[in-house]
């Protein structure tokens, strides 16, 4: 039987940021209209996110070998060769961000928005800029990875091993957030030393056990049972009623996001979903640190098909966004409607400003001045996501407010 890999590692941080070069950092910024500091903060933030995110995904033997399989496709490979000029625009970039797309879902699966939205609250950034962020430097990732595998000759047990071994260093430089949006780590690998008293870690898959059932003691134990049966209906109908009356008070009501109350200058308060639209532009008002532009995507706004007018469910999304800029009435916004790439792209054009248009008379008639929103349409011209998959297109089918001026 072979013996688990031992290996010693060399910082796979540190090695990708070295390709973060301020040519890098600056045309990435120029790609997302962010700062360049921004940019570079978003950028190292989330290169630990997704080793992190990768050091949970082989805390499984399936995605252990999912990885294995990855870091062999020469396409990573190459990248490393000219990272500048991938990051440069054009069609380069549009295939990298393609791709990228692609092996966030294989990262993390549907918490890919969660994670960019813990990026993009720990940088500045939007929401949009900070995926837009993670799809370019994913392929970058695995093309580091699989570099120092092939140095090494690691199988798919080794990678696994780089990763775990680096854990508590992702863990750090990760936002905060991060560890507990993506659920337990892996184990901890087992810690030895070398002949130099340098820590290295062996990863093995865990092994299944048969388990013998025990035998029955007879019936000693009916007794207890019934005691605690007994037990369990009188606590269980002492407290229903209680329980009922709790549920008048309770803030929380959905099971994605708990709902926040939030106190608005004036003296209005609202209830919205944490890490919602609503919810990032309220803190992002009241911050006055922050400092304006800054981007957020609709997250609860639907549009009926091919139509201007919005769904039922989000009308409290824009009534509470009316009442937020309500609040803050030095605020200037811009509202800028995108679509997928299914239609015709003039037609597209012309749908996504109309939307943009339909919302803004909406918070005019929730008493703001029209004169501190501007309305543009860009159709599918500036995607977030790959127009290849469904979940891809949805996501480019969207509404984004700006904040101008605060």
């Amino acid at each position: 039987m072979a013996l688990p890999q031992t290996i010693r590692f060399d910082s796979l941080l540190s090695a990708t940021k070295a390709y973060l070069t301020p040519d890098v950092v600056r045309n990435a910024s120029v790609m997302t209209g962010e700062s360049e500091a921004a940019t570079r903060e978003a950028m190292q933030g989330g290169v630990a996110s997704l080793f992190a995110g990768l050091t949970n995904m082989v805390s499984t033997s399936e995605g252990a070998s999912t990885l294995g399989n990855l870091i062999r496709k020469p396409a990573f490979g190459k990248l490393l060769n000219n990272v500048s000029s991938s990051f440069s625009g054009g069609s380069e970039i549009s295939s990298l961000m393609d791709s990228g797309y692609n092996l966030l879902g294989t990262i993390f699966g549907d918490r890919t928005s969660s994670v960019a939205d813990i990026l993009a609250g720990f940088s500045g950034i939007s929401s949009s800029s900070s995926g837009k962020l993670m799809a370019m430097l994913a392929p970058l990732a695995i093309g580091v990875l699989g570099k120092h595998a092939a140095a090494r000759g690691l199988n798919a047990t080794g990678v696994a091993n780089a990763l775990i071994g680096q854990r508590d260093e992702f863990a750090a430089a990760s936002p905060a957030g991060l560890s507990k949006l993506l659920g337990a780590w892996a184990p901890r690998p087992v810690g030895i030393h070398d002949a130099s008293d340098t820590d290295v870690y062996r990863y093995e898959a865990p092994v299944a056990t048969a388990r013998t059932p025990e035998r029955p003691a007879g019936m000693r134990w009916w007794p207890l049972l019934l005691i605690g049966l007994a037990l369990l209906l009188f606590w269980f109908f002492r407290n229903i009623g209680s329980r009922a009356r709790e549920a008048g008070r309770q803030v929380v009501t959905t099971t994605q996001n708990p709902l926040w109350s939030i106190h608005l200058p004036g003296g209005a308060d609202i209830f919205v979903p944490t890490g919602s639209l609503n919810y990032n532009l309220a803190r992002f008002l009241a911050d006055g640190s922050q400092t304006a532009p800054q981007t957020f995507v609709f997250d609860r706004l639907n549009f009926e098909t091919d139509s201007t007018q919005i769904t039922a469910d989000s009308q409290s999304t824009v009534t509470n966004l009316s009442q937020i800029l309500n609040a803050y009435p030095t605020a200037q916004v811009q509202l800028s409607g995108h679509t997928d790439n299914t239609g015709a792209p003039d037609a597209d054009r012309s749908l996504s400003l109309n939307r943009a248009n339909a919302v803004k008379q909406m918070l005019v008639d929730g008493g703001i001045a029209a004169d501190r929103i501007a309305t543009i349409g860009y159709g599918q011209d500036r995607p977030i996501a790959s127009n290849s998959t469904e979940e891809g297109r949805a996501k480019n089918r969207r509404l984004e407010l700006t904040v101008t001026q605060k």
